[in-house]
Order: C-alpha cells, then structure tokens, then sequence
C-alpha cells in the first residue's frame, strides 16, 4: 500500500483572484505564441515540427500557439502513483496529498566548527541511509544529498549520487543529467523495478538546455514522471515583480509540458518552481526570502486551479543562513508551511542549509520533526461525535471534573497530538538532570542510530546489476576522456 503522505483536510490558501489568475494566465500564453523559448540542439525541433510550431533553427527558438499548450496541458494526468524500492514507500502524487523530499547541497558541514568540506561518496551512502529512516521523508530530487564529491570526475557525479539513492534510499528519487548522464540513470530504475521521475529544469529566461531537453525526452519515452521547473531569479534572470515572474516562470514550465505531451501524450507531469528574490547587495539568490513564499503560493494556486495537475516546491524551503540556528528555523518553516497550505503536493527541503551550498544529515533529523509538525497541523481538526465529546463533557462535569483519567483521552490523545523525536519537550528538571542536551545534539543521536540500524531492501542481484550499469557509464566516459 502507498505512503499517503500528509492529507490538508481544508480549503487552501489562496493568494490571487480569478481575475489575477486568468491575467497570469494569458500573459504566458501570450509570451510562448510570441516571443517563444529558445533551445539547445535539434531534438526539440523535430518534436515540436510534427505539432505545426514555429521554428526558427539559426536562433533555436520555438514559438507555441496557446491551444496546443491548453491542449497538451490538460492531457496531463491529475494524479499519479510511484513505484518505490520498498512497496510501503510508493506514493501517489496529486489531490490534497502533500510529501517532502530531500534538498541538495554541495559541501557537507562540520557541526562543530561550521567549516564546509567536499564529501565523499561514502558520505553520500550515509546521508541516504539516514534520510531513509526518517518517516517524514518521502522522496529525493537529484543532485542529493550531495552535488559535489572529491573521489569522483564531475563526469560521474551525477550517475553516482544517483546510484547511491537507488541502492540505500528506499524511497522516490529523481534523475539529474549532465553530459547525457540521465540514460545511465533511466537504465538503473528499470533494472531495480522502481519509478524515477526526470528533471526539466528551464534555463531562465525562456530557455532550455540539450541536455535538460534529452533527460525529458528520454524519461518519456520510458513512461517516467517528468518534472518540468523554472528557477529565475526576480530582478535577474526574471521580473523583479512576483507577477512578471509568474508569468515568465509559468511559461517556461508550460513549454516543457507541451514538450513531454508531444513525446508521449498523457505522461504524469509534475510542475515545479525554484524562483526566488536575487539578493540585490550581492547578486546571489535570497534564499529565505518571503517573497520566495509569496510566490510559490501564487504558483500553487495558479496550477491547482487552472489545471489541477500535480505541484512541486523547490525554493521555499531553503535558508541564507550557514548555522542550523533561529534563521534557519524561521526562515523554513514560514516558506515550507505557506506552502503546504497553498496546495502543493511535494516540497524538496530535507537536511539543506546555506541556500544550495551544504547538506547535513543532522539537519535532515530536525527537518523531519518540522516537518511532521507542518503535516499534523494540514491534517486540520475532525469533528465528530466521537471527537466533539460532548456527552463526556457533560459526565466530567464542572471543576474537580477531570479529563485525564478517561479512556477517551487514553483513546485520543496520540491521535491529536504529534509527538516530535527530537526537540526538547521534557521539564526543566529533567532536562538538567539529562545532560543538559540541545535539540542539535539529540540530532546528531538519533542520526547515529538511524546510520547504525540501517538495513537494504535492495536484493543482491538488483544491487549487482546497478553496480554493473554505473560502471558501464564510466567506462564510457572514460572512453570519452572525461573518468
């Protein structure tokens, strides 16, 4: 049976009106018909040639008509299941389910010193068992949990972070691509049985990379989910205005929607966005930011009102700040919460901090109770008579009454109450008596444990054919002088 995830039981936020909505809306139609997107290599042509666009093959760019992006859009499916290694893993992607996955980062993080280091892969295997034994957790994107390792060629970063996932994370991941790597990790996930989805990010503004457009391609032709995302940034590579940037963002995504549909009509999409304030003092993206999550409510609400098809969030989530501390605390959880109150169904933020540059299991551990927190509180209240209590109520009575010792509080109490597995809730006197431990050190703990404890599900001959597949890619990029 799948993973559920968490359910919002209520209405969610909406930013925007109709009005807005549909002036969004004909705005990225308007941009796709008349300015176009502009591509790397032919492979786009040709698909986009048998749907009658228009192409411009000296500047690459690809101009669609609005009814064949409507078209293609509403033949994405609303809702979809994924095959995980392990079954109680899979998920279903779509409606009011909302999961949480992990977030990349390039360096790992000294927790005592704060001082950043290149992991190696071995830290990888580790960061991924860890995040498999967080129950909060449901999935990976690519380039996690590490983008950067100092024992391999950037030529095998990716298939090996990627193989790392699939052998010790038992759960969803997602392909990344550079140099064509997407083909060695789309052989992988069919050899181990499971579902991966691929990565279509733009390269904002308005355009797409070869190889962003071969990994789409390629998923698709394997029946695979593709992830279609724009990653501007406001006042950069975008707008400075969160509209404007809607509807550039939106229109980047929306081409490559019409690009997976064209390959293969009616593969699973899911929409996601990574669009974030640039930092105007120092050019880099404002990880944190509030318009961060001022925009990825708009865009939450734009695709499950407009099109209803699966949401991803990528930027809100990540956090400016290089210390696991208050910023970090805050400038999370606001973006994660007004998103999984906004309606999307998958929120990349697990264990990441100083924006992209480091990932920390450690933080994956506390991450995991935020995020449990933020799931109990979208699950929203259930009335019913069993719940309502009013006829207990009227047995306890008035004070010296008590509810304590009823087998209704004994019945409900953990259902209605989420019990965190590291913060501090004990009383000061105990917590003296503990050791005085901060919720960081209890962290450090139960990754620890979960690191000791980890057990594969992955069965010898699966493991052997992905070890036999990655090295099949290196020795083809060796042959390419570039292993």
């Amino acid at each position: 049976m799948a993973n559920m995830g968490f359910v919002r039981n209520f209405k969610p936020l909406e930013i925007l009106t109709e009005e807005q909505i549909e002036d969004i809306h004909r705005g990225a139609l308007e941009i796709l018909e008349t300015t176009g997107i502009k591509v790397e290599g032919k492979r786009a042509f040709k698909v986009f040639e048998k749907a009658d666009c228009k192409i411009d093959h000296d500047s690459g760019i690809i101009k669609v008509p609005p009814g064949l992006v409507v078209e293609c859009i509403r033949k994405c499916p609303t809702s979809f299941h994924m095959k995980a290694l392990d079954p109680k893993n899979d998920i279903i992607l779509g409606g009011n389910r909302v999961y949480f996955s992990l977030f990349a980062g390039m360096k790992a993080v000294d927790l005592d010193t704060w001082e950043v280091r290149t992991p190696t892969t071995q830290d990888n295997h580790d960061a991924c068992k860890i995040a498999d034994g967080l129950e909060n957790v449901h999935a990976s994107t690519s380039y996690t949990p590490y983008s950067e390792l100092c024992d391999q060629p950037p030529s095998m970063m990716i298939p090996v972070t990627t193989w790392s996932r699939l052998k010790y994370f038992s759960k969803i991941s997602r392909i990344g691509t550079t140099m064509g790597s997407h083909t060695w990790e789309i052989k992988m996930a069919q050899a181990i049985g499971v579902d991966i989805y691929g990565a279509l990010e733009s390269t904002p503004p308005l355009a797409y990379s070869e190889s962003a457009i071969g990994c789409a391609i390629e998923c698709a032709q394997a029946g695979f989910p593709v992830e279609p995302g724009c990653g501007g940034s406001f006042g950069g590579s975008h707008p400075a205005t969160v509209a404007g940037s809607l509807v550039a963002g939106i229109a980047e995504v929306m081409f490559g929607i019409v690009l997976v549909q064209l390959v293969r009509s009616g593969n699973p999409i899911i929409v996601n966005c990574f669009d974030l304030p640039q930092n105007m003092r120092t050019g880099s993206y404002n990880f944190g930011a509030i318009e961060t999550a001022l925009y990825h409510a708009s865009y939450n609400q734009f695709w499950r009102k407009r099109y209803g098809i699966p949401i991803m969030n990528g930027g809100n989530g990540p956090t400016s700040s290089k210390k696991i501390d208050f910023q970090a605390g805050y400038e999370r959880s606001m973006g994660i919460l007004i998103s999984a109150l906004s309606g999307v169904n998958m929120i990349n933020t697990v264990g990441g901090l100083t924006g992209e540059l480091t990932y920390d299991p450690v933080m994956s551990v506390i991450d995991n109770d935020m995020i449990g927190s933020i799931g109990r509180f979208i699950r929203g209240v259930e009335v019913a008579d069993a719940t309502l209590a009013i006829d207990l109520i009227k047995q306890v009575g008035p004070t010296p009454g008590f509810f304590l010792n009823t087998k209704h509080t004994r019945d409900w109490w953990k259902k209605e109450q989420f019990i965190p597995k590291v913060a501090d809730k004990t009383p000061y006197s105990e917590w003296v008596k503990m050791g005085k431990k901060s919720t960081l050190e209890l962290a450090r703990e139960r990754a620890k444990e979960l690191l000791e404890n980890y057990e594969s599900v992955l069965p010898p001959d699966k493991e052997e054919e992905v070890d036999r597949i990655l090295e099949e890619c290196r020795a083809y990029y060796k042959k390419q002088g570039l292993a």
